[in-house]
Parts: structure tokens; C-alpha cells; sequence
């Protein structure tokens, strides 16, 4: 029996679909996982832009905002108009506020219209010469001067306070006077005056939005 076998010297081949296999192995275990490429230092600091230009934008619409505010407020200078009455604009805090003089002296009046009586500082009234009257008599001061001051206690919202009660010969405010009128000399109310009902009720009093008119009373 002859053993040699006659497929002993044909070269070894391989089929095509496993050539491809055995590549495919192949190429699978020389792949090496490659790290992603590091960001650009641009695009890596680029990440404070968008907060910044978010907050720039902020205080700019912040800016426009308050301007436009105090334009319609800010100007708080009385006027006086072609036909004679007063033009006050609300100022810092929500009060209305005009010069003035009481007696000759220079003050600063708060329109206060829930005040029945207007009141001065203490301080105005020693400048005006506003002196307490005796316990027993009569005030027997000229038209032209400050009257003697007598005693009261007023009741307020803060509690009760003493003062005393004056006449005046002379009261001034805008372009408007008031003769003889009556203020209370008030230890703690500030540097500022308060004008009064017993002044204002003598005018016109208009209230437009963040405007107070005030005008001379029209007579029947």
C-alpha cells in the first residue's frame, strides 16, 4: 500500500472569507485607543464670555432704567407758571417741598396736608425771636413782629410732645404770602418747616400724578 498521501505537496491556500477574518483579528489588535485631542486654550477660556457679556448687558439695562426714572423725577425744582400758580414735583422720600421764609428768615417748607398747623423748628423760632408768653397777660407784641409763643402739648402719631403756639407777621412760600398766621414752634421736627392746612386751606391745591399744583383760591 503506497501511504503517500498525493495532497502532501499542494500549497496551503485559505478561502476568502477567512483571509478576511483573520485581517479583521488583526486589525482589531493593533488598534490602540487614542486619547481625544486637548481643547484650544480659546475655546477652554472661552467660557467666561457669555457670563460676562450676561452681566454687562444687566447693568446697562440697569443704567437706562434708573435714568429713566430720574429724569421724571429727578428735576424737583418748583416752578411758577404764566398764570401765576406754583408747580411742585414729588421728591426723595414722597414729599413735596418748597422754599420759604417765615418772619424774613430762609427755610425749607414740606407740604404736609394732613397737618392742621404749620410748624417751624425751634432753632427758626429763636432766629425769628419767638419768645415764650408771661404765665399771666396779654401779648402785647406789634403787627409787625413775631407774637409771643404759648404753651401746648400736640398729639401725634409718634406720641404726645410739647411745643408752644406763635403768630407770625409774614409767611412766604413760592410766590405766595400769608400774613399773621399761626405756627407751632416744634423742639424735634428736623431743619425742615411743615406747611400747613391753616396756610394752604387760603389756595387751590391740584394733585396731577407725581405734580402739586398750588394756585391762589378763586374769590366768588
Amino acid at each position: 500500500m503506497d501511504d503517500h498521501d498525493p495532497h502532501a505537496n499542494r500549497p496551503f491556500a485559505l478561502d476568502e472569507a477567512e483571509k478576511e477574518r483573520r485581517l479583521a483579528a488583526v486589525k482589531a489588535r493593533l488598534t490602540i485607543d487614542t486619547p481625544p485631542p486637548p481643547r484650544s486654550a480659546s475655546r477652554s477660556g472661552g467660557g467666561w464670555f457669555l457670563p460676562a457679556l450676561f452681566w454687562t448687558a444687566l447693568i446697562v439695562l440697569g443704567t437706562l432704567l434708573a435714568g429713566h426714572w430720574l429724569g421724571g423725577r429727578g428735576d424737583t425744582t418748583p416752578s411758577v407758571r404764566t398764570d401765576g400758580s406754583l408747580s411742585l414735583r414729588l421728591g426723595p422720600g414722597g414729599r413735596y417741598e418748597v422754599a420759604g421764609s417765615v418772619a424774613g428768615q430762609p427755610t425749607r417748607f414740606i407740604v404736609d396736608t394732613g397737618a392742621s398747623l404749620t410748624s417751624i423748628p425751634k432753632a427758626l423760632g429763636d432766629r425769628i425771636g419767638i419768645r415764650e408768653c408771661p404765665a399771666i397777660g396779654f401779648d402785647l407784641s406789634q403787627a409787625d413782629q413775631p407774637g409771643c409763643c404759648r404753651r401746648e402739648t400736640f398729639h401725634t402719631a409718634n406720641g404726645s410732645t410739647e411745643g408752644c403756639v406763635a403768630r407770625v407777621p409774614l409767611l412766604r412760600f413760592g410766590p405766595f404770602e400769608v400774613r399773621h398766621a399761626q405756627v407751632a414752634v416744634m423742639p424735634a421736627i428736623g431743619d425742615r418747616a411743615l406747611l400747613g392746612m391753616n396756610v394752604l386751606k387760603h389756595f387751590s391745591l391740584l394733585h396731577a400724578g407725581a405734580e402739586l399744583s398750588i394756585s391762589a383760591a378763586q374769590r366768588p
